[in-house]
């Protein structure tokens, strides 16, 4: 699955442009750097990440329905009624799309990397003509920006996980678990043509 996200870097929204007519910069799960290695007999990684970016309501079989309610038992939580209405509901907590559209700290993390102006961004390409090293930086800063997300639990916007969540896994930081989605975000460079 890709997903296509459009950023608004406002003053170097030309140098991207340019930059875009020659390469091609790709960030998330991708399958050739680990995006489809398997977390469960059923899933691999980017299935993971679908599921955390969109949410999903997940049909409950009798089989998990006796797991939930033995595993609520064996971490000293309430049963289940018996009463939902058949579906466990995983919230979106978008981690790659919100990360990537609603903070404007990416622009200035690009730019930082140029130096402190939009000004040395431009200049450097203009002098240099090296389009592949802002590519590198959009794409290296674009995985930054998302590391954070984690760090923040999407900058205090991911919904909070359940009681059952939190006392299963030990944890009540949404998305962080294994690390396996997290340390499988990257991304690559590639020349168009």
């Amino acid at each position: 699955m890709e997903i296509k996200t459009e950023i608004n870097y406002g003053a170097l929204k030309k140098l991207v442009q340019a930059m875009s007519k020659q390469y091609q910069v790709k960030v998330g799960l991708l399958a050739n750097k680990g995006g489809s290695d398997s977390v469960s007999d059923d899933m691999d990684i980017a299935g993971l990440g679908a599921l955390h970016e969109f949410g999903a309501d997940i049909k409950i079989t009798k089989k998990m329905a006796a797991f939930l309610h033995f595993k609520a038992e064996d971490l000293g939580l309430p049963p289940s009624n018996g009463k939902g209405d058949g579906y466990i509901h995983i919230p979106a907590r978008s981690w790659l799309e919100m990360p990537l559209k609603k903070r404007n700290d990416l622009k200035r993390k690009i730019i930082k990397k140029f130096g402190e102006s939009k000004e040395s961004v431009e200049n450097y390409i203009v002098e240099t003509g090296d389009l592949m090293s802002l590519a590198i930086i959009i794409g290296a800063s674009a995985v930054e920006q998302i590391q954070e997300a984690f760090q923040s639990e999407g900058f205090g916007e991911w919904k909070a996980n359940s009681l059952f969540t939190i006392a299963d896994k030990g944890s009540a930081n949404p998305l962080v678990d294994t690390g396996k989605l997290r340390g499988a975000i990257t991304y690559e460079v590639n020349e168009n043509g």
